[in-house]
């Protein structure tokens, strides 16, 4: 009823990659209008890192060469944050009726800044890298920069809980080595519209609470309020209590009358852009932009039963207010949306989402994992003293590690105890990564080969990395 509603939200397409998506009315030819994926698709850790070489080398702090990643100091009670971006073609704004601009956090992925309960998991992350990296050098003095990648915390805790139990049997398994046969790119369905499943977790409020689970002072935090907002995370109490406020809180439970809350459907990067958008209409014009197959395609695709009716659909789709809604809106079962009959389709047991989306992203992540050289698992990758190591890695020990005073925490994050504050448990009982297992030696017996060179050419590498790099210290 609001005179000011705007009556179409703009909408950018995505970029296609050259040559594609170009019609020749003399050959009479049609290509296929393809995108490109500008991150990496394995679990190569590039949200910390960066997807290309000039990102890479903006992240790390090349001064140094003591393989840590930039950050910037902003309290000396505080660990480091995220460095400050140069030159930001984002908003961050202190407050949008003045326009007082604020630098955004630079990271691997420009999305960091979107909202700060991301930001925090940005900022962890740096962390433990720069903490994991400084105690391999003190072990190992010859080094320069290593990294270590936490894929085994994706598929271990996460993945688990979106597939359910059964599910990430069937569809993931145990892991059976390399191949070079497989794919691993990403699938147009798994990035625009399975992937996307998990906007409709999202709680419209951040949570901040201090080391009591009490809300701080400042109480919730409206999501509209924390798009775009690096000075709520600097002058309202830092990383924890948003922290805090993640892994003490439950997902937003699935109502028939609200998929996505109002937060992204009506008040989407309110804070950065005169006008609202609208997280769940980007994401249906998204998949049609993208010329992705309809929904009950995509059941065919993979396998399940399609559905020609209505009454038919009502077996993938129970609620009748949902199915009346889609009825009036589409017409025929046919013309449904990917990502709108993924979302709203009956969920499998102990699972997030149903059986279509299970398919595509089960499909996904087998396919990173087998077709990634560099996976953890590989033979030859890790020792077996270092993969056992890595397999006490948890999130929660990574949070604990890297908040600035979080001292309880429950051992699994993903998972949900209400009020009940005998699942946290003191972080110092959780368990530690033992780094001694890549401390170098000077035998073939080690359990980790030197990656000593001679000194001369690295001495070259440092100038020119430095020299390509010098005007992020100007």
């Amino acid at each position: 009823n609001s005179s000011d509603k705007l009556p179409c939200i703009e909408f950018e397409r995505s970029a296609a990659i050259c040559g594609s998506g170009e019609t020749s009315p003399i050959f009479q030819q049609i290509t296929y209008r393809e995108q490109a994926n500008i991150i990496t698709s394995y679990l190569d850790g590039s949200q910390v890192y960066g997807s290309t070489e000039v990102d890479a080398l903006d992240l790390r702090d090349l001064f140094s060469d003591h393989g840590l990643l930039r950050f910037d100091i902003v309290s000396s009670a505080q660990k480091p944050y995220l460095p400050f971006e140069r030159d930001s073609a984002m908003d961050c704004r202190r407050n949008f009726s003045n326009e007082n601009p604020i630098r955004c956090f630079l990271s691997g992925d420009f999305r960091a800044n979107e909202q700060i309960g991301l930001t925090a998991m940005h900022t962890i992350w740096m962390r433990e890298h720069n903490l994991i990296a400084t105690q391999l050098l003190e072990m190992n003095s010859d080094w320069d920069g290593e990294r270590i990648y936490q894929e085994h915390i994706t598929y271990n805790e996460w993945l688990p809980k979106v597939l359910g139990q059964e599910g990430y049997k069937i569809l993931i398994g145990p892991y059976n080595g390399y191949s070079s046969e497989v794919n691993p790119s990403v699938s147009n369905a798994f990035a625009t519209a399975a992937f996307r499943f998990g906007h409709t977790l999202i709680n419209p409020t951040l949570e901040r609470l201090d080391k009591n689970f009490n809300s701080i002072q400042e109480g919730p935090l409206p999501l509209h309020e924390a798009f775009f907002a690096p000075e709520r995370l600097l002058a309202e109490g830092g990383v924890d209590p948003i922290l805090r406020g993640l892994f003490a809180s439950p997902l937003k439970q699935p109502m028939s009358e609200q998929l996505l809350n109002r937060e992204l459907t009506e008040r989407l990067f309110h804070r950065a852009h005169n006008v609202s958008l609208d997280l769940a209409a980007i994401n249906i014009q998204r998949g049609r932009d993208h010329g992705l197959p309809g929904y009950l395609e995509y059941r065919r695709f993979c396998g399940l039963t399609v559905p020609t009716n209505w009454e038919q659909l009502s077996f993938n789709i129970p609620n009748p207010e949902v199915l009346s809604r889609l009825k009036k809106l589409y017409g025929h079962p046919g013309n449904i949306d990917l990502w709108v009959g993924g979302i709203v389709e009956k969920r499998l047991p102990e699972a997030l989402i149903g059986p279509t989306f299970s398919c595509i992203i089960g499909d996904q992540f087998k396919r990173l994992r087998e077709g990634d050289r560099f996976w953890y698992e590989n033979p030859g990758v890790f020792t077996p003293l270092q993969l056992s190591q890595i397999r006490k890695s948890t999130l929660a020990s990574v949070i604990c590690r890297n908040g600035d005073d979080i001292d309880k925490i429950q051992p699994d994050v993903f998972l949900y105890f209400g009020q009940n504050k005998l699942a946290y448990k003191q972080c110092e009982q959780l368990p530690k990564l033992n780094l001694r297992m890549w401390m170098s030696c000077c035998d073939e017996s080690c359990s980790f080969r030197s990656t000593q060179n001679n000194g001369r050419n690295e001495e070259e590498n440092l100038q020119r990395r430095r020299r390509r790099s010098k005007h992020l210290y100007n």
